[in-house]
């Protein structure tokens, strides 16, 4: 068999923090493997790759996954998984009404939660005081209350945690998300001002403002030597970080949502070994039995931890004991059951269900008027950024039009420069095809008279040689005549 599980949130994984809802999604995913079915979780895009983008990707999703059971964790995407012949279980985990009614949202969450009521056909409540305060409204939807379709599934602890001696310096914790409707700062001042007083013991706040962008809850934390805040941890580092503190405390003040809430932080902190200090009115008084004190004397309470070594001890063991036993499987045992019948129930027009249906209709309507008027007011933001760049753009045009004039004058006036140089250049070159011609013909007469030159230099070389010939001759001649006289001389 195939369950389907739609939820909000990154799943746990190594140095990653968590929020509940994927806690929430864990422990039934958890209970369900280990009895044997096929799960499938899919989540939100904006919760990581691969997830849904809207109500109508998300019906298609779970058409194409074709599930034999679907559990959907929050109740906005209930309505878009109606209607699929597949039966469908909603997590009432947390009391959406009354957590909208702290802001401005009440509206919306009537909406949304009348529109997972009518779509679901059985919902799961984390606690007995949960499903007294649902089983109202969900007579408003049409259920029968003889019938009631809520199952009880508390929180589960996280197990395996390794567990640590309470350190010898006190440490408290505390924290979770800034929601508008915890209200921290009065008690938590008390138990600032108590441990001043005592000279001893410090507080860590773990979390702070919604990891998603919710609303941050209009509250800040007293600033203080002794109040340390660490932030949004890593799922198994801040667990590791419960388990060597003291206790854990839970003052958030009095109203009542924080009556019927059972937070995820809760069953960490059981899951670390770490009792519980609360006000009596919380719905931790139901389970607490020895892991904790429910009690609104908040000075007594941290004394009778801080006095009481071997109480601390017990108190611990008895967290810890708790935690073990909230499991995934012993908590989801109803998930599990009902995936193996797939009940439903029956439904009936509920005196609210036309109203629920006409306030949707009206808060559809609404939401579309606003994405109508942002889309109007981002079209008519485009539209001036447009005017704006049409007008700087035509700055441009101008502007490069009268670059291109100047340059069009400068082309001219190079042109008529180069027209210019041209012509003399022609007449130089006339000038000097002139000379060189002249100085060609030059050179032929020339040449022609260094020829005439050159033969008559050779005429007289030969000349000059036939005249030294002759004088060479004559000498001999000479020469002889003189011998011939002397000869005849001495004769005579």
């Amino acid at each position: 068999m195939r369950v389907l599980l739609v939820h909000h949130g990154r799943r746990l994984g190594p140095g990653r923090p968590v929020t509940g809802g994927a806690l929430r999604a864990e422990q039934h995913a958890s209970a369900l493997q280990d009895a044997g079915y096929e799960v499938i979780c899919i989540h939100r895009d904006q919760d990581g790759p691969g997830g849904f983008r809207s109500a109508a990707d998300l019906r298609d999703t779970a058409q194409a996954l074709r599930p034999d059971r679907i559990i959907c964790v929050q109740v906005e995407d209930a309505p878009a998984l109606a209607g699929l012949g597949v039966p469908l279980a909603v997590d009432l985990f947390a009391p959406r009404v009354l957590e909208a009614a702290f802001g401005d949202s009440l509206p919306a969450a009537v909406a949304q939660v009348m529109g997972a009521l009518d779509a679901g056909d059985v919902f799961f409540v984390s606690n007995a005081r949960q499903r007294w305060s649902w089983t109202s409204v969900l007579a408003l939807a049409g259920f029968d209350p003889a019938d009631a379709p809520t199952r009880l599934v508390p929180i589960a602890s996280p197990q395996g945690v390794a567990p640590q001696p309470a350190p010898a310096e006190p440490v408290f914790v505390a924290g979770g998300a800034r929601w508008p409707w915890q209200s921290p700062g009065p008690g938590l001042r008390r138990v600032l001002a108590h441990l001043d007083a005592r000279g001893e013991g410090s507080v860590r706040w773990y979390g702070g403002a919604p990891m998603l962008g919710e609303d941050s809850g209009g509250w800040t934390l007293p600033v203080h030597p002794r109040l340390h805040t660490p932030g949004w941890l890593a799922y198994d580092a801040l667990l590791d970080n419960y388990a060597g503190c003291t206790a854990a405390i839970d003052w958030m003040g009095h109203n009542l949502e924080r009556s019927l809430a059972f937070s995820f932080r809760h069953a960490d902190h059981f899951g670390a070994g770490l009792p519980v200090l609360s006000s009596s009115d919380s719905a931790l008084a139901d389970v607490l039995g020895n892991a904790g004190v429910a009690s609104d004397d908040i000075e007594s309470t941290l004394d009778l931890v801080l006095d009481n070594p071997d109480k601390l001890i017990a108190m611990r063991a008895a967290a810890r004991h708790l935690g073990a036993k909230r499991t995934a499987a012993a908590c989801s045992a109803e998930v599990v059951k009902w995936v193996a019948s797939g009940r439903t129930h029956s439904q009936h027009k509920g005196p609210l269900s036309d109203s629920a249906s006409l306030l949707r209709s009206a808060l559809e309507a609404t939401q579309a008027r606003s994405m109508t008027e942002a889309a109007l007011s981002r079209a008519e933001a485009e539209v001036g950024n447009k005017r704006e760049e049409v007008a700087r753009l035509h700055g441009q045009i101008a502007l490069l039009t009268d670059t291109v004039a100047r340059q069009a004058r400068a082309l001219d006036e190079v042109a008529g420069f180069k027209r210019e140089a041209v012509q003399l250049l022609g007449n130089q070159g006339d000038r000097a095809r002139r000379e060189a011609s002249e100085l060609s013909n030059e050179n032929a007469l020339l040449r022609a008279d260094n020829e005439k030159k050159s033969a008559e230099l050779r005429a007289m070389d030969d000349l000059r040689a036939r005249l030294e010939n002759d004088l060479v001759n004559l000498r001999d001649e000479l020469e002889r005549t003189r011998s011939s006289r002397g000869m005849f001389g001495r004769r005579g």
